[in-house]
């Protein structure tokens, strides 16, 4: 059984290394005479074409902004919901039901809800929306995320804090804070990975006057222009990664210096 699942897994990471220099190539590669894979004609075509495109860097700029905010702030409104469906604080399972409805509404039905809602208020195509609407959409992952930690944070360890003189400050900066940290720091990635990845409540809630990196790569897809839909996807990985890191550096900078508030 061992000698299978390292099978599977070698396979899985043989055929994602593959999958990414394949990437990798197709981005540079213009054309190339079947079967010669190799022998092709290479150049920064598609990348000089982005990298002049200013819808396309405008529509990354807004993406970054929007996914930001979006992630924080569900962030925010995840953790109290969280710990009360952890808890079981009064009627956590109606709060828990509620949370869950964007898992059971498709995406389509709650846009135009969404639309129609603040559309008959006049407004629409503003960024406010689009958080708006992404925070909806990323707070039941979050709180998915967030309900684990809990679990380590145990009342004994609380109790144990209080009798050795720590008051609320002091718990939430040295117990709270640092058992819950791992599951915020994946919170904030998977609310990132969500946002910027959203296409659909984008453009409607948009109506297409909000310029977003899905909104944008989108019609590079549907041309089936293979090096520049190959540039757009290694940008895409790129921008995810970059967030990533900037995360794990800043928990690492914040575990450093013991400076932290929660």
């Amino acid at each position: 059984m061992k000698k299978i699942s390292k099978f599977i897994l070698y396979l899985y990471i043989g055929l994602l290394i593959l999958a990414g220099v394949d990437l990798i190539l197709t981005s540079f590669r213009q054309n190339y005479p079947w079967p010669n894979l190799l022998a092709a004609n290479y150049s920064m075509r598609s990348y000089s074409y982005l990298l002049k495109d200013k819808k396309f860097i405008k529509g990354i700029l807004n993406s970054i902004f929007i996914a930001s905010i979006s992630s924080l702030l569900s962030l925010a409104m995840a953790l109290p919901l969280a710990k009360k469906i952890f808890y079981r604080i009064r009627a956590y399972k109606f709060v828990g039901f509620v949370i869950s409805l964007p898992f059971l509404i498709a995406g389509t039905s709650l846009g135009l809800g969404l639309l129609l809602f603040f559309k008959a208020r006049g407004i629409t195509g503003s960024k406010t929306l689009i958080i708006i609407s992404h925070c909806m959409f990323i707070i039941p992952y979050a709180v998915r995320i967030l309900k684990p930690g809990y679990r380590f944070l145990k009342d004994n360890l609380l109790y144990a804090g209080m009798m050795l003189g720590a008051d609320n400050k002091a718990l939430r900066k040295e117990i709270i804070f640092p058992i819950l940290a791992p599951f915020i720091k994946t919170a904030l990635i998977m609310g990132f990975i969500l946002s910027i990845s959203e296409y659909y409540l984008t453009l409607v809630l948009g109506s297409g006057l909000v310029e977003s990196f899905m909104t944008v790569a989108f019609p590079f897809f549907i041309a089936r222009d293979r090096a520049i839909s190959s540039a757009i996807s290694i940008v895409f990985l790129l921008i995810n990664i970059i967030f990533v890191l900037i995360m794990e550096v800043v928990f690492r900078l914040v575990f450093r210096s013991k400076k932290w508030t929660l």
